[in-house]
């Protein structure tokens, strides 16, 4: 698998006059940059634009006028991007396909067609912002060297790289891993049309893979670990309120079984929330933290983190009591084996409840949204630097 970053500068917000890319291994080892200058048959207009910031590119007009026009380098640029076994990634991807279209329109050359990873995207969920940064102070804010030049689209391409790269490191996962995280980073440029992968498309995906997948680990950058956070958050009594001595409360569980049982955790919290009781991640603010100790390593003497924070909360006077896990299945009416067989949730679970909409006169509607979880919510911690 090699990954390919891209990058076009533009003479006017819509004709090419520069394509650049870089190519790396899955190690982010970069194996080939190039940068081309393209005649854009067009005047340059960058400067002086109402509502817009200038932009200098790196090469004065004269270079990009002396150049070959496009259709010379279509067949070298559609072979690139089209190349199988590889990920095409750009930061605002999306507008590059836009550029590549209307260049192919312009000369009456066939589409490119490519999937796309849009990091722009990623980043935002990755600091938890809703709106759009530029690729420059994107890497401002992560503390990645400048390139020699800006708006010069090889060294672009490497700066997106190196966005991706920062991140892998910070949340010790690879590229793939953290693309799974980022429900609409990805999308595709098909016949002229640009469009990205819709949050019900993906949650689909996941869900069917993850319901039918051997996978039942619980790592922070499985997809089954937003998954886990999606059911976590919208999870709904069935049917009556069942009275015992979890109603109320707030439960946590010790990794050593939530880490490696990510299906029988759907149900473990279904079932406390017809006890009206709530499973937490945090286990020092919990009311009650259930021990696990593997039955079949009885001289298991791996130790659970989550332990250490509830025995440190205690000794400041946070009151949290201790219960084994054969104790909660007990209070619950289920034994181990039964909670490894209880059918998975419905895709419904996994979307917000539907939320009442009254605008003006109109009739009410409902409306219902899947639960959007950002990097940035998984992995709060990496968000100190911002404060």
């Amino acid at each position: 698998m090699r990954y390919l970053f891209f990058d076009i500068e533009c003479c006017n917000g819509r004709d090419i006059c520069e394509f650049g890319y870089i190519i790396t291994d899955d190690k982010f080892n970069i194996l080939e940059k190039k940068d081309t200058t393209i005649n854009p048959e067009n005047k340059f207009n960058l400067i002086g634009r109402p509502g817009h910031r200038d932009l200098y590119l790196c090469y004065d007009e004269s270079v990009y006028y002396k150049s070959y026009k496009f259709p010379y380098y279509y067949d070298e640029i559609k072979k690139l991007i089209e190349h199988t076994d590889q990920i095409v990634v750009g930061y605002a991807i999306s507008n590059d396909a836009e550029f590549l279209d209307s260049a192919c329109k312009r000369y009456k050359l066939d589409p490119i067609n490519f999937k796309f990873i849009d990091i722009q995207k990623i980043y935002a969920e990755f600091v938890n912002i809703k709106y759009s940064i530029s690729l420059e102070n994107a890497g401002e804010s992560l503390n990645i060297e400048k390139p020699k030049s800006l708006h010069k689209s090889d060294d672009d391409s490497e700066l997106t790289m190196n966005l991706v790269k920062n991140m892998c490191k910070d949340l010790n996962c690879t590229f793939e891993e953290l693309i799974k995280l980022c429900d609409s980073c990805s999308g595709r440029n098909e016949n002229s049309i640009t469009k990205y992968d819709s949050s019900e498309t993906y949650l689909q995906k996941t869900y069917e893979a993850v319901k039918n997948g051997n996978d039942n680990t619980l790592t922070a950058t499985s997809s089954n670990y937003k998954m886990f956070f999606r059911f976590l958050q919208g999870v709904k009594p069935q049917g009556e309120i069942i009275k015992s001595s979890l109603n109320g409360k707030t439960l946590c569980l010790s990794l050593n079984y939530e880490m490696t049982h990510f299906k029988e955790m759907l149900s473990l919290i279904q079932l406390l929330a017809n006890h009206k009781a709530k499973y937490i991640k945090k286990a020092s603010e919990s009311d009650i933290f259930i021990t696990y100790y593997d039955k079949n390593k009885p001289d298991d003497t791996s130790f659970c983190k989550r332990l250490k924070y509830v025995q440190d909360a205690i000794k400041e006077g946070k009151q949290i009591q201790k219960m084994s896990f054969d104790e909660l299945l007990n209070i619950l009416g289920i034994n181990e084996k039964d909670l490894s067989t209880m059918p998975f949730p419905e895709i419904s679970s996994f979307y917000k409840k539907p939320k009442r909409k009254n605008k003006g006169n109109k009739k009410l509607t409902y409306e219902t949204k899947i639960k959007e979880q950002t990097i940035g919510d998984l992995f709060p911690e990496l968000l100190t630097w911002q404060k």
